[in-house]
């Protein structure tokens, strides 16, 4: 099989970056932490073995929304941590690019294996 065109590529990152955008704006989220989020997840595909184009589509729209919903909560949790003269919209856009690159791989096993074991409680307790 052939490697995708590098221009189809391209065109795709630019549809995905639009995408997300306009997403941003209509439900509230930043659009530039789902943009740092993206850029995550793309910076992800490279550790993973080559996927088709819808699942990698997924992954990088996935890992952008979540970085878009963790962003904000993981700069206000350590907020005491941060240097005084950090930016808020810095961090929070460093963060996402962090939480776009674990989400795949890191956030969404740990969240399944947390609600597993939860559920696995609740029913031994019923």
């Amino acid at each position: 099989m052939l490697p995708p065109e590098p221009a189809t590529s391209v065109a795709a990152v630019a549809v995905s970056a639009t995408g997300l955008t306009i997403l941003g704006i209509s439900t509230g989220l930043q659009p530039d932490i789902l943009l740092a989020g993206f850029a995550g997840g793309l910076w992800a595909l490279t550790y993973q073995p080559p996927a088709p184009l819808f699942r990698r589509a997924a992954a990088t729209a996935g890992s952008a929304v979540v970085a878009g919903y963790l962003s904000p909560i993981a700069v206000a949790i350590l907020h005491g941590a941060m240097p005084g003269d950090l930016s808020h919209e810095i961090a929070q856009t460093a963060f996402g690019l962090l939480i776009g690159l674990i989400s795949q791989r890191v956030i969404g096993p740990a969240v399944l294996r947390i609600a597993d074991r939860k559920a696995r409680e609740y029913d031994d307790g019923n």
